[in-house]
């Protein structure tokens, strides 16, 4: 389930700083615990990722180096995934109830809601992110581990993301899917930093169509690619073409 929240800034000419995924997400829950403190409870503690969000789309803007992105658009767009219709639900309760976003010192109101229709995912379906896709691994140099960040450019970059969506699904699920073999062929990609909390994660912007397991692209669609997805990371969405 995918609902967009249209967003209004509270003054115009706002600056939407460039980083902003852990206030985002901390206020989901909170919006969440407003229509479920139990189910907020949950999805906060839990070391699975029940949703995924993009990065707010400004479609009128201009970039202020050093400072962020000028929103020059009356309203900007939220979009907000998950597989379970409870979380995505609770969420908007929450927003209804109290309508507020804020980012450092600047405020947005809600201005709408919308849920937005599936998809029909098909082998070779062209998708693009609204989010960075993070994948990592863990590397030995001496006698210390280090958490490394692959990239599409990088062989290993996509058996570790076979394995995490793996292991992702079968932790929500409970279960593998059926068919557990996809591979993506990325057209283009551009890598990217976010700072989530007092650390730098790494992803990957991209443009890439999708071949294999169509249960996993689905799981995918809904909950995003890759790891992190709960701060903002892997949420992609699908490019319509003409036959």
């Amino acid at each position: 389930m995918r609902v967009e929240i249209k967003l209004r800034p509270v003054e115009k000419n706002t600056i939407l700083p460039f980083n902003y995924n852990y206030q985002i997400y901390e206020q989901l829950i909170d919006k969440m615990a407003i229509a479920s403190l139990e189910l907020s409870k949950k999805v906060e503690t839990s070391h699975v990722d029940y949703f995924t969000f993009s990065r707010i789309v400004v479609r009128r803007r201009e970039l202020i180096p050093e400072k962020g992105i000028k929103i020059l658009s009356d309203t900007v767009s939220l979009y907000i995934s998950s597989s379970v219709g409870e979380v995505i639900k609770a969420i908007v309760e929450g927003f209804n109830d109290s309508p507020v976003l804020k980012i450092n010192d600047i405020s947005f109101i809600v201005d709408d809601f919308k849920v937005l229709k599936e998809p029909k995912i098909r082998e070779g379906s062209l998708f693009s992110t609204l989010s960075p896709i993070m994948v990592r691994t863990v590397k030995i140099s001496g006698n210390k581990m280090k958490i490394w960040d692959l990239y599409p450019n990088e062989d290993s970059f996509f058996e570790r993301l076979r394995k995490i969506m793996l292991m992702r699904f079968s932790e929500l699920y409970g279960e593998m899917p059926e068919d557990k073999e996809f591979t993506l062929d990325v057209i283009k990609f551009k890598p990217v930093r976010i700072l989530v909390r007092d650390a730098y994660y790494r992803g990957s912007l991209m443009v890439f169509r999708y071949y294999g397991s169509l249960d996993i692209a689905k799981f995918g669609y809904d909950n995003g690619f890759g790891e992190k997805t709960k701060y903002g990371f892997g949420m992609i969405k699908l490019i319509e073409e003409e036959k």
